[in-house]
């Protein structure tokens, strides 16, 4: 069986005559620039200063849709820690402000105890218990304030006992228990 091909297939085309050589290639999507500055800034800052990180990276996104420059990843990616970043920051901020880390009565309290520590007579003594009761009554917390005025009373005993020479059985245990609570009050981690 041969080929049968008519006699204008074999001829070459004619100038104006439009000869068929297959389907035109198909018209080329514009190529995307180069990778979007302010998504690769918005994604670097989304882990230092999340907030500028955020607005960047939210720009980025609107600037790197389709067939324009690339970094659409980059964006979202930045977009996306900012926000984890930033809820981090204020849960945190939330938490140390609502913890007894930061009361007034903890903070006053211990320096109370760690400034008059190099001492141990009847003046040191007294300023301690004094700066005690003062940390007791600015604690924002029922709890510090508890903890703080139990110091206050074991430190007036330790002042009872340097002027009478009688130290009361048990005082350096209830000085370590008392002491311990403040500080898991006081203290992150405790």
């Amino acid at each position: 069986m041969g080929f049968i091909v008519s006699i204008n297939e074999q001829l070459p085309p004619q100038p104006g005559q439009n000869f068929n050589y297959g389907a035109p290639p198909p018209p080329m999507a514009p190529q995307p620039q180069g990778r979007s500055g302010l998504a690769v800034a918005g994604f670097i800052l989304a882990f230092f200063v999340p907030a500028v990180g955020f607005i960047l990276s939210l720009i980025a996104i609107f600037k790197t849709g389709a067939g324009k420059a690339k970094g659409r990843g980059l964006a979202v990616a930045g977009v996306i820690i900012s926000v984890v970043i930033m809820a981090g920051i204020i849960i945190g901020i939330a938490t140390l402000a609502n913890s007894t880390v930061a009361d007034p009565g903890c903070t006053d309290g211990k320096a109370a105890i760690i400034n008059n520590s190099t001492n141990v007579d009847a003046a040191s003594l007294q300023k301690t218990i004094d700066e005690l009761n003062a940390a007791a009554a600015k604690a924002k917390h029922d709890d510090v304030k508890v903890a703080v005025q139990a110091m206050a009373n074991d430190y007036k005993q330790m002042l009872t006992a340097v002027k009478t020479g009688n130290v009361p059985p048990g005082l350096m245990d209830q000085i370590t228990k008392d002491g311990n609570k403040l500080d898991s009050l006081c203290t992150i981690g405790s």
